[in-house]
């Protein structure tokens, strides 16, 4: 950029210089071609006013070569007698038809009777002095393109240093940059930023997606370390919990390392038919684990603007946190209620409750040796569909879990719709 910005400065200063030496050449040799027609006129005059008092040869010889005209040779005297005094070019003939009345050239003067004065060339309009003089004139031109040159080039610094500024945040990546030069390059900088911003969205979307995917992996899991409580010590068995125990290692890793923020893409399921669907599972890890679980779905269909395994996963860590929190034999429930456009998702369990219930459902925050995750993924999930997630004190002694989602093609009422708070009140 910087090259051909001083390629353009170039080129500019260049043609301009170069218009102006020739418009000042030009009027130089414009002014001396009018200083010397006058110069050579006024010889003329002179030498015809000495030829109208005298046609001696002596004096006319003198007078000729005083002056300029007759010093360059360029004056002659044709007498009438046929003499001719200086270096003249026309010949008798020329010089008598115009003694006798015929048109003279406008740089010759006629005395009838007397002579004809000739002026054979103009003088020269170029010499040394007006060489000197244009030279002067290409070098005042040079310099100034010069000095034109390096102030554009100054001028032009902080918009090349802010462009390279420009040029290294968008090859970082993260940086953010404030142009204060021309409108164009703060149109620039705001979109380099634009794109960034974007970029780290995206980012952020995948570490989210990938953390997420890692979370799910939990379930599982669960189910692996419920099952391998009831083999045996035998090699094998013990060659599985490690490996399940390295694979529960590795999943905490791969969530500890990202930073995921980034909305969900919402689509629609049927919420009742999703929460059955896991019941089925849970019941039996609960019944395995001597828990007493109450299930209480209503039959009718409730659709939430959410994929079916977003759902599903959201369900998934909510319980997930439960098994893992609660000791053996705690006892869980879990209930659908739906009124006003809101369809509220409620999980209790009979364990020691949350102490930090605000933080709890922070992305990264744990109360326990879990990622922090959990919650904040159910969280993330409600609020995609315009809901919410609150953790309470619940009716069996532990943590209460409300999700709320809004219901698909509804107009949500009350941010506490009032079936939630009759349903709360009977409790």
């Amino acid at each position: 950029m910087k090259r051909e910005m001083t390629r353009s400065l170039i080129l500019a200063t260049g043609l301009v210089a170069l218009v102006l030496v020739c418009a000042g050449s030009a009027l130089l040799l414009w002014d001396n071609v009018r200083v010397a027609e006058a110069a050579d006129r006024q010889d003329v005059a002179a030498i015809a006013a000495v030829v109208a008092v005298t046609t001696d040869r002596d004096d006319l010889r003198a007078a000729v070569a005083r002056t300029a005209a007759g010093a360059d040779g360029r004056i002659a005297v044709h007498l009438v007698l046929g003499d001719i005094i200086g270096s003249g070019r026309a010949t008798h003939a020329e010089v008598a038809a115009v003694a006798a009345g015929a048109p003279a050239p406008s740089s010759w003067r006629v005395l009838p009777g007397r002579a004809v004065v000739e002026l054979t060339e103009p003088a020269a309009v170029v010499d040394v002095e007006t060489a000197g003089e244009i030279g002067l004139l290409v070098v005042i031109a040079v310099l100034g393109s010069a000095a034109a040159v390096w102030l554009g080039g100054r001028r032009f610094r902080p918009l090349l240093r802010d462009m390279r500024t420009l040029a290294d945040a968008a090859r970082a990546g993260g940086t953010r940059v404030r142009a204060t030069g021309p409108a164009e390059l703060a149109d620039l900088a705001a979109a380099v930023n634009e794109v960034a911003d974007r970029t780290d969205r995206l980012l952020a979307g995948e570490r989210e997606m990938i953390a997420d995917v890692s979370h799910r992996l939990r379930t599982p899991l669960t189910a692996l370390r419920l099952d391998i409580d009831v083999l045996d010590d035998s090699v094998v068995a013990n060659r599985i919990r490690g490996a399940v125990r390295a694979l529960n290692r590795d999943v905490d890793l791969i969530i500890e390392s990202l930073r995921p923020v980034g909305p969900l893409r919402p689509a629609e399921c049927d919420l009742t038919a999703v929460v059955r669907a896991r019941m089925e599972f849970w019941s039996v890890r609960a019944e395995d684990q001597g828990r007493w679980c109450e299930v209480d779905v209503p039959d009718p269909p409730l659709p939430v603007g959410l994929a079916a395994d977003v759902l599903a996963a959201a369900v998934d860590t909510v319980l997930d946190n439960v098994f893992r929190h609660t000791p053996e034999g705690s006892p869980i429930a879990v209930e659908v209620v739906a009124h006003a456009g809101w369809v509220t998702l409620v999980v209790e369990d009979g364990g020691r409750g949350v102490s930090e219930p605000d933080e709890a459902v922070l992305r990264g925050h744990s109360g326990g040796s879990s990622t922090g995750l959990g919650l904040a993924i159910a969280r993330a999930a409600a609020e995609s569909t315009g809901g919410s997630l609150h953790v309470e004190r619940g009716r069996l002694g532990g943590a209460r879990i409300r999700m709320r989602f809004g219901e698909a093609g509804r107009t949500t009422g009350s941010a506490a719709p009032r079936a939630w708070r009759l349903w709360h009140s009977t409790r």
